[in-house]
C-alpha cells in the first residue's frame, strides 16, 4: 500500500477562474448537446443568408442577437454565476485539504467529507492541475496544492489504477 498524498491550497476567486474555463472547455467537448447547437447555429447561418437576400431585417437582427448569445453570452452568464456561487461559498477564501490514499479522498478541512474512488466519476489532467469530477460538481487541484512532483505523479498512478484518469 502506497503512502497517502496531502493536497492543500487556497479555494479563491483565481482557482474558481480557472475550474470554470477548464470545466466549461471541458463539457462542450464531451457534450452530444454540441451537436445539436451546430444545427441550430446552422439553422441561423441560414436564416441570416435569407434575411439578407429578402431584406427583412427583423429576422436579420434575431440571428444576430441569438449568434451573439450563443457564442458569447452564454459563457458569460454561466461565468457570473459561477463567480457569485464563489462569492457565497462556504469555502471562500478557505484552506482546502485532502487527503488520498488507496481508500478514496478524505476532505479534512473546512468540512470532513469521505469520497471513495467509485464515487468520483473522472480525474482530468489540465496540464499541471487537476480536475476531479463528482456528478454534478468539478472539483479543481492546482499544481500548487501538492507538496511534490512525485506526489502529483502517485496521484495520477493512483487515478490510472481506479479508471478514473481521463
Amino acid at each position: 500500500m502506497s503512502k497517502s498524498i496531502e493536497v492543500s491550497y487556497i479555494w479563491n476567486r483565481e482557482n474558481v477562474e480557472k475550474l470554470f474555463e477548464a470545466s466549461y472547455k471541458y463539457q462542450f467537448e464531451h457534450s452530444s448537446r454540441r451537436y445539436i447547437g451546430w444545427f441550430f447555429i446552422a439553422l441561423l447561418q441560414y436564416g441570416i443568408v435569407v434575411a439578407l437576400k429578402k431584406e427583412v431585417f427583423a429576422i436579420l437582427l434575431f440571428t444576430t442577437i441569438v449568434l451573439f448569445y450563443w457564442y458569447y453570452g452564454k459563457k458569460w452568464i454561466a461565468q457570473r454565476r459561477a463567480i457569485k456561487s464563489f462569492e457565497e461559498s462556504e469555502f471562500k477564501d478557505k484552506e482546502i485539504r485532502l487527503t488520498i490514499d488507496e481508500d478514496g479522498f478524505e476532505l479534512i478541512a473546512p468540512k470532513k467529507e469521505h469520497w471513495s474512488w467509485e464515487e468520483i466519476d473522472e480525474v482530468v489532467s489540465l496540464g499541471d492541475d487537476i480536475m476531479l469530477y463528482k456528478y454534478p460538481n468539478f472539483h479543481y487541484i492546482p499544481s500548487s496544492g501538492f507538496k511534490s512532483l512525485e506526489e502529483k505523479s502517485q496521484f495520477k498512478s493512483m487515478a490510472k489504477k481506479y479508471g478514473r484518469l481521463k
